[in-house]
This record gives C-alpha cells, structure tokens and sequence, in this order.
C-alpha cells in the first residue's frame, strides 16, 4: 500500500520508459566537462543555500571567483582558505570577548569556508590543510549549539569509526542515523542534524565508507562501520532501540539501502535519497554521467577516492562488486522504506529507483522535480512527516 500524497510504481513498469537511452537531454547535457564559468555560475546559485556553499555569503563567494582561474588542487584549496582563515580570526577574537553567538556564527563560516576548500575530497596538501580545519571549525562552533554535539568513537576492528552525536532533551529518545555521500561529509550535514534533534529526535551523523573518518573504504563489506554503530547506539539508555531510523543521502542513499536489507527487524524506517544500487554501479553508467552538470568538478575522481582509486579504469573494476540485486538482497526483507530523488538526475539512474519497486517488500517512493537529489527543501519537507509517521508512538 502507499501512503497518502506518495507514488508507487506498479509492478511491470516498462523499463523503455525508464531507459535515459531515450531522453536526448541527458545525452545532449553530458558530453563534455563544463568551462570554468559554467561551474562559476553553478557556484553561484548554489551559494547560502545549497551544499558545500550553505554557510557562504554571495559578497565574499564574488571575491573568490574574481581570483579562481582554475579549479586545480591547490589553485582551489588556496582561495577558499583565505576565508576560512579570515573567518577563523574573527571567530576567536569574538571567544576570547566572550561573545558566544558572534563565535558561533563566525566559526560556521570559516568550517563552511574550509569545507569548501577541501571539496571534493582532500586530493592536495591544501585541500587536506582545508578538511582538517573544516573539523576543527566545526567542533569549535558546537560549543555553542542549543542542543550538544558529543563526538564519539566506536571501536571497529582496531580503529575508531567517529560519529557526531545529538540528543534531545527528553530521553529515550528516536534516533536518526545519518550520512552523506561521496562529498558531502558528515560535518557538511549539519543542517540535517538541527532539524533531526528539534523535531525530537537523536541524531548520529556519520562519514560513509571512504570519506572522512570512517575508517574502511567502500567495499560490499564496508556496511559493517553502520552495523556496528547501530550495535552501540542500541545500548545507549538515551535511545529508544525500537525507534531508531535511518536517512541515506546521494551515495549514502545506497549504504541505507543495504542497511535497510540488512537490519530489517531493527530499523523501524529507511530513507534512501538519491542512492544508486544496481545501474548506478555499471561501466556504462559511469561513462554516461561522468560529465554530469549537476556536479561541480572531479565527480568520477571523488567515486574512484572511495574506493582508494584514482581512475575510471580502477572504478569499472571495483564499482560492480556493490550491485544490491547482484548481491542477492533486493528479494529479502527490508526494513519499511522511503525512495526520494528528483526526476531528471544526471548522477544516479532512476532505473534503480523503480529496481527496488519491483522487488523485495513494498516501498513508498516520491520524485520531484529537479537533478540529484531533487528541490532539496521540498524533499526534506516529504522525509520528516514520513518519518514521524514511523517513528513517533
């Protein structure tokens, strides 16, 4: 059954329909990497609103992009650092007044600055300079939260998987599980995380397999790092155990998907938005949106980096391994899931979207209009009241 205002593929579903083989605009958008000024202008419209760009001021972003004659390595690093060190100045100069509120805000532009600087991936000393730093900022700023982030570290296999933890003030509480995909880490899903914990929820945020601190990289095994977070959430008394969800974003989408088939008694609600799980991961797939114009810059070189790899090359023999359907999941229980995504997206197949309708247990799935991960303020709207549904007694 689906649920009210939601959409569910019957079973059948003409594939022709969903084949982007038949869609000129995708061919047509996708076959060359984009001029400087293209990804220029994208940056500008995605600057105070849309990630790695929410904490960036449109004055200071101009002031940038006048300097940015290439987006290199270090050419990149270096100008979006400037900002983040003049932010980080002005951040400690308003802690050490004791002027906690002009703190705060100062300490999320310079890790919104920083964060910039390392993206995609920390590929060059000054983008690792810039990812170290966005850490640093951002714990700074959590001093000041309404609502207290406590880091912790789970042991796995000798290393630590790190996570960013929020509770609300009324305890046990639901929990959120949450992470990003191949660039958005989890400090870059702070938004997320306030809204998690003021709708009176936790919030566990989390770096996927082969970004930031998660200490495996992507493999089919890698969804261990989530299994044994959901272990040691489950004994934390401030966490109802029977109410603990989780929400997947771009590639992320694909490690909730396999939690989802993993852990279905033990996860009351799924949320993959915009994840790839069979199409997604083929050689054709990859060609095909390697020049995507929804992503800035380096999009094949940030999937090869969660897998230790540099080229399309080493991706096509890696990226198939994590196929769902070759795997053998898609046709076991799932925990109950939401599928949410924008129409026309570039990066991930809505092949697999309509992949999962056809398999396994029913699925709730709304599309929107828009690229990778669709009209992200309406696709947010559509996640809480769901998982409220699921999650609330």
């Amino acid at each position: 059954m689906t649920e009210p205002g939601m959409y569910l593929s019957p079973l059948g579903f003409d594939k022709k329909m969903a084949n982007f083989n038949s869609h000129g605009w995708n061919r047509k958008r996708m076959d060359k990497p984009r001029t400087l000024e293209q990804i220029k202008n994208d940056i500008r419209s995605r600057v105070g609103h849309r990630a790695p760009f929410n904490h960036a001021d449109k004055q200071e972003a101009e002031e940038v992009l006048a300097k940015l004659n290439s987006v290199d390595g270090e050419a990149w690093a270096a100008v979006w650092n400037e900002l983040g060190a003049r932010w980080e100045e002005k951040a400690r100069k308003a802690e050490a007044g004791g002027k906690r509120d002009e703190a705060k805000q100062a300490y999320l532009k310079s890790y919104g600055y920083y964060g910039i600087g390392r993206h995609p991936f920390p590929s060059t000393p000054g983008k690792q300079h810039a990812y170290l730093k966005a850490r640093e900022m951002h714990l700074a700023a959590s001093r000041y939260f309404d609502i207290p982030l406590e880091r912790i570290a789970i042991p796995f296999h000798g290393k630590e998987i790190v996570g960013h933890l929020r509770l609300p003030k009324k305890t046990p509480a639901p929990l959120v599980m949450h992470w990003g995909g191949i660039d958005n880490w989890k400090e870059e899903r702070h938004t997320f995380a306030e809204r998690f914990v003021k709708e009176g929820w936790g919030c566990l945020v989390l770096d996927s397999p082969g970004t930031g601190e998660c200490p495996s990289l992507a493999s089919p095994d890698a969804h261990q790092v989530h299994v044994a977070a959901l272990d040691y959430m489950m004994k934390r008394r401030e966490i109802d155990p029977d109410r603990i969800a989780v929400v997947g974003a771009s590639f992320g989408g694909y490690w909730a998907t396999k939690l989802a088939h993993v852990e279905p008694k033990r996860l009351r609600a799924v949320v993959n938005w915009g994840g790839g799980i069979h199409f997604f991961f083929q050689p054709e797939w990859q060609e095909r949106s390697r020049n995507a114009d929804s992503y800035l810059f380096d999009l094949i070189e940030a999937r090869a980096n969660l897998f230790g790899k540099k080229t399309m090359d080493e991706l096509n023999q890696v990226m198939p391994a994590l196929s769902l359907l070759t795997q053998g999941w898609l046709d076991k229980p799932s925990a109950p899931m939401l599928l949410v995504n924008g129409k026309e997206d570039q990066q991930v197949p809505l092949e697999d979207f309509y992949l999962l309708l056809e398999h396994g247990h029913p699925k709730t799935i709304r599309l929107f209009p828009g690229g990778h991960m669709g009209n992200i303020p309406f696709v947010f709207e559509t996640v809480i009241p769901w998982l409220h549904q699921k999650l609330d007694r």
